[in-house]
């Protein structure tokens, strides 16, 4: 499984205000856990270019699951710390 959490650190504010809570939650998993999720966002070529293969529309910040190159989760919105990790549980749970 594949996490990617779509972001615009420059344009969106929700988007500044989950940074703190993605990174964090990011530093506190496992090595293997945390090079299951990757940060988009959209303001960086690299950003762009994920965008385009992920095919996103919007809704930022967005968190997208695939398994096996297939798009099974896609919840868009502000998360806290709480919410996030909860999230992150259940996707684990039903798709590692």
């Amino acid at each position: 499984m594949q996490i990617y959490a779509v972001v615009n650190y420059r344009t969106c504010g929700f988007c500044r205000k989950f940074r703190p809570v993605l990174e964090s939650v990011i530093k506190s998993m496992n090595p293997k856990a945390q090079k299951m999720i990757e940060i988009v966002d959209l303001e960086t070529p690299k950003g762009k270019a994920k965008q385009a293969e992920l095919k996103f529309k919007g809704g930022i910040p967005c968190i997208i699951a695939h398994v096996d190159g297939q798009e099974v989760h896609k919840e868009p919105g502000y998360k806290d710390t709480t919410r996030f990790s909860q999230l992150l549980i259940k996707l684990w749970a039903q798709y590692a």
